[in-house]
């Protein structure tokens, strides 16, 4: 079953961030250590295009799948980043059904959208044999994820989580509780009511829902109210933890 198909069927996922380290082989060890998926920060990390085509590279040859948070809608961003041969694009800060359906447009071919063809690339594996058929597959193939992140998103998360195309619903909780005045905390009444309304509006456009976030008990907390789609962490906060951990065992304290 692919990873497209286990979202779907509303099967928990749990991925992590690449936040600045552009290592290929970082998504071979994601994968390794049990990780479903990942997702490479183009929003806030530095990443340029020829390092998400090295990382989607590997993560392709084996098997993982690898998200971009990409830093706009444009056509060239998520072109580029499909052309690459990444699996989706979630796209920050998404608040508007047209700015979903813009992300559509430029994501799929026709006629589901305007995806320009160029098919000797990566992402076809550099033998899309014949293109009527290819178009169809990678239309199926590829995953658009909007980030749930204002109070303007949250009103309007039905009608995103309704367009079609459009594969599921990520809170992004800093920012969300940043605009709803509680920065840093998510345990308020008002984060309480914004999370809930996203649960609601993926389940009643059929789609899943998830939350990004480093803290494995609100993770765990919200599973248990429906959401599916889980990042926690980055492989920066994981080293951190790593490393300070082991400082404590060797010290013994």
């Amino acid at each position: 079953m692919s990873f497209k198909e286990r979202i779907h069927n509303n099967e928990r996922v749990l991925g992590a961030f690449l936040s600045e380290i552009p290592a290929p082989n970082l998504t071979r060890l994601m994968q390794a250590a049990g990780l479903d998926y990942v997702i490479v920060d183009c929003e806030h990390g530095y990443f340029d295009y020829s390092q998400v085509a090295a990382l989607a590279a590997v993560a392709s040859g084996v098997g993982f799948p690898l998200i971009v948070r990409a830093p706009q809608i444009s056509r060239e961003c998520i072109q580029k980043y499909l052309d690459a041969g990444v699996d989706g694009i979630l796209i920050p800060m998404l608040e508007t059904p047209e700015q979903a359906e813009a992300l559509v447009r430029f994501g799929k071919y026709a006629p589901q959208g305007e995806r320009g063809i160029s098919t000797m690339r990566p992402h076809s594996d550099y033998n899309p044999g014949k293109l009527a058929d290819y178009t169809v597959k990678a239309n199926g193939r590829t995953m658009f994820f909007a980030q749930i992140e204002s109070s303007l998103g949250v009103e309007n998360a039905q009608a995103i989580a309704a367009v079609e195309g459009i594969d599921g619903l990520f809170v992004g909780p800093n920012d969300l509780a940043c605009g709803l005045g509680c920065t840093g905390n998510f345990d308020t009444p008002e984060m309480e009511s914004a999370m809930t309304k996203v649960v609601a509006a993926g389940k009643a456009a059929g789609k899943p829902t998830g939350v990004i976030a480093s803290n494995p008990a609100f993770l765990r907390r919200w599973e248990a109210r429906g959401m599916t789609l889980f990042s926690c962490d980055s492989e920066l906060g994981l080293l951190k933890k790593g490393i300070q951990a082991m400082i404590r065992d060797v010290k013994g304290g």
